[in-house]
């Protein structure tokens, strides 16, 4: 049984939670608090109409195979979520261009999308051009990640250097972890499944808020003011960003098959929330990833 959390509702027995410990992973649930999975869920809501807003046209389809797994970058459960006001993914902006199949789940860890491998069934069909994968986000700036990697902020002597307020050998260890994962799925794709590019990214530069349970509470407990520490926090949160690109090109040069898309500035401040972006920012960086997909120089 989950504890009490800040965001939450209840929709056709579905209840939809953030997780304050682990940014991009909710607890779904039924009305009585008890964990639902993929299956379930499609049951839940089978009988229900999605509506305009949520099922994108099928219009100029192209016979390029898409599959997705990971976090809620990809799934944030639409039919649910957009009532707590979130909107489409860029993954399901793309769902109006290309044939795609997806195992995101916003419920996993990166952990578990590791571990239970969902996207086996995908990847070992050999039938698809490209492979999205979204995750380790929750690794570097989920709220009880983050806490861990801060110093307090005292700790920084006054310093302008974000990197003074991090603790660079557990940030090291986390970004280790991380590639040997990276580097594990790139493996296990050419060998099952070598005609797919995988495509990977490391998120943007998101904004902490003072009521934000993944980025605001970690730098309030480690003693940040939210209002003159602005400017810090934002280099903070940019620094760890761009350490996580800088593991996934180290991963890319090792693999032809992964690809690094980097979408980092596509957002600039349009998020729904710390982490998820609105929808005019997903159909950007879904147009990044068009662009990358269909052969078109990036701008």
């Amino acid at each position: 049984m989950y504890g009490d959390v800040l965001e939450a509702t209840v929709l056709n027995n579905t209840r939809f939670e953030k997780n304050p410990n682990k940014c991009l992973v909710y607890h779904i649930l039924d009305d009585q608090r008890q964990p639902l999975t993929p299956e379930q869920m499609a049951v839940e809501w089978s009988a229900l109409g999605k509506g305009e807003d949520v099922t994108p046209l099928r219009t100029r389809r192209s016979p390029v195979r898409v599959c997705a797994a990971g976090d809620a970058w990809l799934n944030v459960l639409i039919e649910v979520s957009r009532f707590l006001g979130y909107n489409k993914t860029f993954f399901d902006v793309l769902d109006a261009y290309y044939h795609t199949a997806s195992t995101a789940w916003p419920g996993d860890t990166f952990d578990q999308t590791i571990e239970k491998r969902p996207f086996k069934v995908h990847i070992e069909s050999g039938i698809f051009d490209y492979f999205v994968f979204s995750g380790g986000g929750n690794d570097i700036l989920g709220g009880g990640a983050l806490t861990k990697l801060l110093k307090d902020r005292r700790a920084g002597q006054g310093s302008e250097k974000p990197e003074d307020y991090i603790l660079p050998e557990r940030l090291d260890a986390t970004l280790q972890k991380l590639q040997t994962c990276y580097l594990d799925i790139a493996e296990y794709v050419m060998n099952r499944s070598p005609r797919t590019q995988m495509l990977v990214h490391g998120y943007d530069y998101p904004v902490a808020r003072s009521d934000g349970p993944w980025l605001g509470r970690p730098f309030l407990r480690r003693g940040f003011d939210m209002r003159t520490d602005k400017a810090l926090i934002a280099d903070i949160l940019a620094y760890l960003v761009d350490r996580f690109y800088a593991m996934l090109e180290d991963v890319s040069d090792r693999h032809t098959n992964v690809t690094v898309v980097d979408i980092r500035n596509i957002v600039r401040g349009r998020w729904t929330d710390e982490l998820h972006p609105e929808l005019e920012a997903s159909k950007d960086i879904a147009a990044f990833y068009r662009n990358v997909i269909d052969g078109y120089p990036s701008v």
